[in-house]
């Protein structure tokens, strides 16, 4: 029995996932990192494939990216990786002087650790990097507030499971402050960020299939090294750019995989 978990509350996880462990599953194929690290906590045999997880290894899945060790292994995102990029993009939206707003969940496990990565990037650059921290999302009005006032133009949303569950939510309430959205997921482009840059999410899918199979042919996932994307895509939505009142640089649009009218 092949079963797959994907939720966005972490709390909703452990009855889960030991009801699934009961069952008797084969194998379990976790999509995030709060998935991902929960369903690991349950059961150390039963084989488990995960994908998009930013930090296996520091959140605890896995011993390395060559040799997983144990019952996991799977594919990372390497958004974290990407935290440079990102700021290259708030340049072009910018300018090099431009204050970049950065807003993430500290409650996530590896939310700090992108923060942190992203901070260096900055301070690399010469740019101006301004946390704007959530405990939950109660505080997301005041943090627009706040970024209201301080006359923000672009934000840097982090991606994770918090934020992908309010995605909607949060790209609605920056677009009516005029501050344009970069967000690290390809997909969430349609549900109004401004710019989605991030793995192609469809080719990750595709070989987690593959890795699925081969461990129901006999492989282990301690044998099955964790492997980082290889394609990326850079997605733009116009209408939400029309909604700013923003013309984008034709050297963006033309670097675009897709360009939602």
């Amino acid at each position: 029995m092949l079963d797959v978990i994907w939720t966005q509350n972490v709390h909703e996880y452990p009855e889960e996932v030991r009801e699934l462990v009961r069952r008797g599953s084969a194998i379990l194929v976790t999509a995030g990192s709060s998935a991902s690290a929960v369903t690991k906590q349950q059961t150390s045999t039963i084989p488990i494939v995960f994908i998009n997880v930013g930090n296996p290894i520091g959140i605890g899945l896995v011993k390395s990216l060559p040799h997983p060790g144990g019952n996991v292994t799977g594919f990372a995102d390497a958004v974290a990786d990407l935290s440079g990029k990102f700021l290259d993009i708030a340049r072009e939206l910018g300018g090099p002087q431009a204050p970049i707003d950065y807003l993430w969940h500290t409650a996530w496990e590896d939310g700090q650790h992108r923060f942190s990565l992203t901070e260096q990037a900055a301070q690399a650059a010469g740019m101006t990097l301004r946390s704007r921290p959530l405990k939950d999302i109660d505080d997301l009005e005041p943090q627009l507030a706040a970024m209201k006032s301080d006359g923000a133009t672009i934000v840097i949303i982090q991606p994770g499971p918090f934020t992908h569950r309010y995605r909607k939510r949060i790209f609605q309430g920056a677009t009516s402050i005029k501050c344009a959205t970069i967000y690290g997921f390809p997909p969430v482009a349609q549900d109004g960020a401004l710019i989605a840059y991030g793995p192609d999410a469809i080719e990750m899918y595709h070989a987690a299939g593959q890795y699925t199979a081969r461990i129901v042919n006999g492989e282990k996932p301690a044998d099955l090294p964790v492997q980082e994307p290889t394609h990326f895509k850079l997605i733009i939505n116009l209408a939400t750019a029309k909604a700013l009142g923003l013309k984008l640089p034709t050297t963006l649009l033309a670097r675009a995989d897709q360009v939602i009218e």
